[in-house]
């Protein structure tokens, strides 16, 4: 049988400009209609639909609530594809915003509310991310947090918030919050690993760890993070770790193939592909 696959980590925003263009360089089909072709052809059975962050590649400001609208959007139309998350920027009065989307996640087109660490100059530890917590605490969702390395497109972002350590913070002060890594704080790869291994609610995604055409990507680095990701592994097991892409970045056929070549056994890799996306955000099938 087949593997099933969730893609737990994916921008389905297929009129951003800047996605366009990564897409392009990446090679891929940017278009709902190229992406369910990877559905189909992967056995993809779900993916993790994330909201961007703000920026200001058209001169305008995107606000979280145009993001999340774009989501809301996307999910309500696509139900059997897509598993909506939203987002919040705790250096904004949020409690309106956190009224409106509690509405959502209780209708269940949000599932998870993503943080943008280093793209938005916060803390995760900053009381005024409480609300957010709490928010998903009562909703019983995850928080997923960006990490590690930001896009060289985005000049003003901030490294010195997206170290995977800062999550520790809120793994001990939120016990009951299920927290997902994001990217396992690339190239803080160990460091994120320890927060996964000390921590029960902290998870992590495989994502982001490549971009552009598979056949530009240095195959010295592909065995680097090979030789890597086998050292996280042994150190925190298998259970709580998700494959995801960061599409369009780069596209599945590649990915899929690289999470292959760990040489791990189809049990380990049913629960990076499949068993523990389902968990973490209570996908039901």
């Amino acid at each position: 049988m087949k593997q099933k696959i969730i893609d737990a980590h994916m921008h389905p925003d297929f009129s951003e400009k800047a996605l366009v263009q990564e897409a392009s360089h990446s090679g891929v089909d940017f278009t709902l209609s190229g992406l369910s072709k990877d559905f189909k052809k992967y056995n993809i059975v779900k993916a993790i639909a994330l909201p961007e962050f703000v920026y200001y590649f058209t001169g305008e400001k995107i606000t979280p609530a145009m993001r999340n609208d774009k989501i809301k959007k996307l999910v309500t139309e696509n139900p059997d594809k897509f598993i909506g998350v939203c987002t919040l920027n705790p250096a904004n009065e949020i409690q309106d915003d956190i009224n409106v989307l509690e509405q959502s996640i209780k209708r269940g087109v949000f599932k998870a509310i993503k943080l943008y660490l280093g793209y938005e100059p916060f803390y995760p530890s900053d009381k005024s991310c409480s609300p957010i917590y709490e928010l998903a605490e009562r909703n019983r969702i995850p928080v997923m947090f960006h990490t590690g390395d930001t896009w060289n497109k985005v000049r003003n972002a901030r490294l010195k918030y997206t170290h995977p350590l800062n999550i520790d913070d809120v793994s001990v002060s939120f016990p009951k919050l299920k927290i997902v890594i994001c990217h396992m704080g690339n190239p803080w790869l160990m460091d994120a690993t320890e927060v996964v291994y000390k921590n029960e609610n902290v998870y992590a995604d495989l994502s982001g760890f490549f971009l552009g055409k598979a056949s530009d990507i240095d195959k010295n680095y592909r065995e680097m993070m090979r030789r890597k990701l086998l050292e996280c592994f042994y150190f925190c097991g298998y259970d709580k770790i998700m494959f995801g892409t960061d599409y369009p970045l780069v596209n599945h056929e590649f990915y899929i193939k690289f999470i292959n070549s760990l040489d791990l056994s189809k049990k380990e890799l049913n629960k990076i592909f499949f068993e523990n996306a389902v968990k973490i955000f209570n996908i039901k099938l």
